[in-house]
């Protein structure tokens, strides 16, 4: 998900008609401007270059997103709800988590992350969480920077926990909830769930983490 506002600009975006890569080219109304929806990256026009702003967003069970945050409105899109499936949680290994890290690119498949649900991760001097709930099927991406203090995650009996203050997290939205660091939150990092063949093809030099 990203923002739509470039430079104070808002924009319109409308599917183009392309692709690229055999993925959906976004189109804006204001320039004419052609976007990848994968980089979110102009990549034709008058806004060539230009990046949209990366926007939190998960991939979840409607049980689990409810139980998060009980007051949601739904926006129903009745267009296009007919081309969801269960693939994505019959087929996990056609789909991965990719992301940047000190300007690389990374990705874990969801197998992987079905293997080792909680990934304490050093990549190109940033250390990171990357985290899996089995139940919601949904994946975070965190920074394990908390202050001064870099802090070390463990699965217990399905609570996530840091090694140093014994304290618990909500793995979904990066908060302690109980422990000495209750009520602190880690910072959030952006991650896209796509293909996993898709991924690669955009992101050829991305290295997989286990």
């Amino acid at each position: 998900m990203y923002g739509s506002k470039i430079a104070g600009r808002r924009l319109t975006f409308v599917v183009s008609g392309q692709l690229w890569n055999g993925s959906l080219v976004m189109m804006d109304r204001e320039t004419r401007s052609l976007w990848s929806h994968i980089l979110g990256k102009c990549v034709e026009g008058e806004l060539k270059g230009e990046e949209l702003p990366v926007l939190d967003s998960d991939v979840t069970t409607w049980k689990a997103w409810l139980s998060e945050y009980p007051k949601t409105e739904v926006l129903n899109l009745r267009r296009t709800s007919k081309n969801y499936s269960a693939e994505f949680y019959q087929r996990p290994e056609r789909f991965a988590y990719g992301f940047s890290a000190g300007g690389k690119q990374f990705h874990a498949t969801f197998v992987s992350l079905r293997q080792v649900p909680v990934q304490n991760l050093s990549l190109e001097q940033e250390a990171l969480l990357l985290v899996y709930d089995p139940d919601s099927t949904a994946a975070h991406l965190f920074s394990r920077r908390l202050g001064e203090r870099i802090l070390t995650f463990e699965d217990t009996e399905g609570r996530l926990r840091d090694r140093e203050t014994s304290s618990l997290w909500n793995r979904a939205k990066g908060v302690a909830v109980d422990g000495p660091l209750k009520g602190r939150q880690l910072e959030h990092e952006p991650a896209i769930i796509t293909f996993t063949h898709k991924w690669i093809l955009f992101h050829p030099d991305s290295s997989e983490v286990k």
